[in-house]
């Protein structure tokens, strides 16, 4: 033990750590009624929870839109590294097209359903348009689709994500570079 609590105080990285919700509501209840001396009374357990929904460093969801589990029970990720003896350093979790698109290979035809990744909410109904795309490229019912010519390039392009959280129309925009590679036949033999 004493091995891998010395391995974690030297790790740089950002850690997961994973709270059954239960366990971390009622933890920041108690802290709250001890720093800030707010009682049930004044803060409803709904609006507690609202209010940890709310978080950018609380991470509900997966990248596949489904909720965070371990061992069988929900769970809240939270983000961290420890910068120096007592202070950490925490992740905020961002909404963000899930996947940058597939390399196109010339000749072959292409498509590409991008996904939206929330960590609050489950993955949105959302319509995906792009402000500029070349010539062989096109959206089709939210599925980039097209067949690369034997002149595609590399190219970069935005990908805008419109959805509604609530009434409120967001729109969300990514860049992507968008690669196209020639294509090389596999397996190709040699008959003398």
């Amino acid at each position: 033990m004493a091995k891998k609590l010395e391995k974690l105080e030297q790790c740089t990285e950002y850690r997961t750590f994973r709270f059954r919700i239960q366990a971390f509501s009622n933890g920041y209840r108690e802290f709250i009624e001890r720093e800030a001396g707010l009682t049930e009374q004044a803060v409803s357990k709904q609006q507690l929870r609202n209010y940890l929904h709310q978080q950018h460093y609380i991470s509900r969801y997966n990248e596949d839109g489904k909720k965070a589990k371990s061992k069988g029970h929900h769970v809240w990720n939270v983000e961290a590294k420890k910068i120096s003896r007592n202070t950490w350093w925490f992740k905020e979790f961002l909404r963000r097209i899930a996947s940058p698109p597939p390399k196109a290979v010339v000749g072959v035809p292409y498509e590409w359903t991008p996904t939206i990744w929330d960590p609050q909410i489950k993955a949105p109904k959302v319509y995906f348009s792009s402000e500029w795309l070349p010539a062989w490229l096109r959206w089709e019912n939210n599925s980039l689709r097209g067949l690369p010519p034997p002149d595609a390039t590399d190219c970069n392009i935005v990908v805008v994500a419109s959805y509604y959280q609530g009434k409120e129309l967001c729109h969300l925009k990514s860049n992507f570079v968008f690669h196209v590679v020639s294509h090389t036949p596999s397996g190709t033999m040699f008959m003398p």
